[in-house]
């Protein structure tokens, strides 16, 4: 059985944590564990109650390909907020892309026009929970289907208070725009499309423990936007692992200097300050302040809300 999906997130490169145990975007760490808890008897060796050897071997499979490592993910406060920043990041993205994203399920694509998106998500969203492991050859469809629901949740969050989002890969009339600053804008797309590809790769890398693959894969996109402060973050990130305190100080202070309150860059450079023993007022990479100990309260105000995922929606109470 191939555990490739393709539809919702995960069709833009993102592995849907959330969608592959059920829950919605704004679970915390609470409802994680929860379901995580309900999910595991079914497919532990010990407790699953298939009889057939290969419904027994598809359980485990399940288990330690997908939902152990989701569970890892966002069960852990630092991995769950380097996830939530890429998904920050596709939702920022996704108004631009609905048009050319196809969606399966009627339900999700209800949910990009619904005037009550947020009700329809909820409660869809547990409906397919309840059965997402009874059948466990139907399980990769309902992962798939549960990640169309967050990728429609994604495409309304990001729009919040504009008119409804049209209807997915619904046809667009042509624009009376100039060709040149048409394929500008294409370019702008493949190219953020590739770097948010290169961030989930390392950010997998760095949970499997290949820290000089990550490294690699984030010079490889900073290779293409120089600018980008997610990979600067995660590459500084990256170099704190592997004790290169001088590099990962150089891509954090760059990090910083494009964006203050990124979260990774800030939890990284408070772990670097205390490694050096300086008292966290770090400088940019230009030499002025970064505002280290304002962006470390808005780091623990985030944590507090749901980390940044809190600007686009609370955290589920």
């Amino acid at each position: 059985m191939s555990f490739e999906i393709v539809r919702g997130l995960f069709a833009l490169s993102v592995t849907d944590h959330h969608a592959i145990l059920g829950i919605p975007l704004n679970s915390d760490p609470k409802a994680v564990r929860q379901r995580y808890l309900q999910i595991a008897p079914l497919l532990h060796p010990d407790t699953c109650p298939a009889t057939d050897p290969k419904e027994k071997e598809l359980a485990k499979q399940l288990m330690s390909k997908l939902v152990n490592p989701a569970y890892a993910t966002l069960s852990n406060a630092a991995k769950r907020q380097d996830h939530e920043v890429v998904l920050r990041t596709v939702a920022g993205r996704l108004p631009q892309q609905m048009g050319r994203i196809q969606i399966a399920s009627d339900v999700a694509r209800q949910m990009t026009t619904a005037a009550n998106f947020e009700q329809v998500y909820v409660q869809q969203l547990r409906s397919l929970a309840a059965q997402q492991y009874g059948v466990l050859a139907e399980v990769m469809a309902r992962i798939a289907e549960a990640s169309e629901f967050n990728l429609a949740y994604l495409s309304r969050v990001g729009t919040k208070g504009a008119a409804p989002a049209a209807a997915i890969a619904a046809p667009r009339p042509a624009a009376p725009a100039a060709p040149a600053p048409a394929a500008a804008t294409n370019a702008n797309n493949a190219l953020a499309l590739e770097i948010e590809g290169s961030l989930r790769r390392a950010q997998e890398l760095l949970t499997k423990g290949q820290t000089a693959m990550a490294v690699h894969e984030l010079k490889e996109a900073l290779k293409r936007d120089g600018n980008s402060a997610p990979c600067h973050a995660l590459l500084g990130k990256s170099y704190l692992e592997q004790n290169q305190n001088t590099l990962a100080k150089v891509h954090l202070s760059r990090a910083l200097a494009l964006e203050p309150t990124n979260a990774i860059a800030i939890a990284a450079k408070r772990e670097l300050d205390r490694r050096l023993g300086s008292s966290g007022q770090g400088q940019t990479a230009k030499g002025g302040q970064t505002g280290t100990k304002a962006a470390q309260q808005a780091a623990q105000d985030k944590g507090k809300s749901g980390g940044l995922f809190g600007g686009l929606f609370g955290r589920k109470k």
